[in-house]
């Protein structure tokens, strides 16, 4: 029904108004990537089998589950925990690594778009998640 007929005929017609839509903030020029994983032990006995994954993290969203044991960062072969971790932090938020991991024998291989590393992580301890307090 045009405005005019609507008009003669004494209709109100609705038109929503919709509230502009704020722009995304600027990326941080100075995050790093992120993979959102936990290795089993500390320490220099910390071994690269994954302990745990953060909810809705990078890792847990490419498919990567606790067990899976990292064999391979893009082209680095780690043998020690902070080597992943150095690694991944050269990254910037969005990048895709690839990871390959030893699955009960079976090596594979995930693509990963890394997440933005917390400023305040502690690589000491667990972060509390939701539903563990």
């Amino acid at each position: 029904m045009s405005a005019l007929v609507a008009s003669v005929l004494g209709l109100a017609l609705y038109s929503p108004v919709l509230a502009p839509v704020p722009p995304e903030p600027p990326p941080d020029p100075f995050a790093k990537g992120y993979l959102g994983i936990w290795f089993t032990g500390s320490g220099p006995n910390t071994s690269l089998a994954i302990d745990r994954l953060e909810p809705n993290q990078a890792a847990a969203k490419a498919g990567l589950r606790p067990g899976d044991v990292i064999l391979r960062v893009n082209n680095l072969h780690p043998q020690q925990t902070q080597q992943v971790i150095d690694h991944v932090v050269t990254f910037r938020p969005g990048a895709v690594i690839e990871v390959e991991v030893d699955r009960a024998g079976e090596h594979k291989t995930f693509k990963v778009k890394l997440g933005t590393r917390p400023p305040d992580i502690n690589r000491t301890t667990y972060p509390v998640l939701p539903g563990e307090r």
